[in-house]
């Protein structure tokens, strides 16, 4: 009996992995506040973009300049795009962009040398069109890879560079 229980509970597990690997586990640092439920999880790939600073020691560095990157769904067809504000677009046209009234809060990723911090970003509607992101007012984004700004200091003032990243967005709404 124990052997059978055992095997039911193995095979329960095995059924919830998928589910878990689509939607990965944010720090508790990044936590969305209680109230909110996920509405879509997407992937994004593309650029962060930096540009050339003369910095406070007189010498060139690199800030970041923006994102720039298309959204897609699990099956891989293009949902949105993500990109400078920051902002977050859905193809419908409903848009929503950071809400400066509350800080973003970082954690830094497994790889903090080669991948960008995870975020919990309160973002807002950019204005009245109804649809995907319309309701949205949480976006975790995790799970990413690259993005970091090269190591090599810039030349001149002005220059821009696009750093291939991916990651993982988590779009929140209020319950209910």
């Amino acid at each position: 009996m124990i052997r059978i229980l055992a095997h039911v509970l193995l095979f329960a597990v095995s059924l919830q992995a998928p589910i878990s690997a689509a939607e990965p586990d944010a720090p508790k640092e990044l936590a969305v506040p209680v109230g909110h439920t996920l509405v879509a999880t997407v992937k994004a790939k593309g650029v962060q973009v930096y540009k050339a600073v003369e910095g406070k020691t007189g010498k060139w560095e690199w800030i970041l300049d923006g994102p720039l990157a298309d959204l897609s769904d699990e099956q891989g067809k293009r949902v949105g795009r993500h990109y400078d504000g920051p902002a977050w677009e859905a193809a419908d046209g409903s848009k929503v962009v950071r809400d400066t009234a509350e800080a973003v809060k970082q954690s830094p990723a497994p790889d903090p040398k080669a991948d960008i911090p995870w975020l919990l970003v309160r973002v807002k509607a950019a204005d009245d069109t109804p649809g995907a992101f319309a309701g949205v007012v949480y976006i975790q984004r995790l799970n990413t890879a690259g993005g970091k700004a090269p190591a090599d200091a810039p030349k001149r003032a002005g220059t821009k560079i696009g750093v291939p990243y991916t990651a993982v967005y988590q779009l929140w709404a209020k319950a209910g």
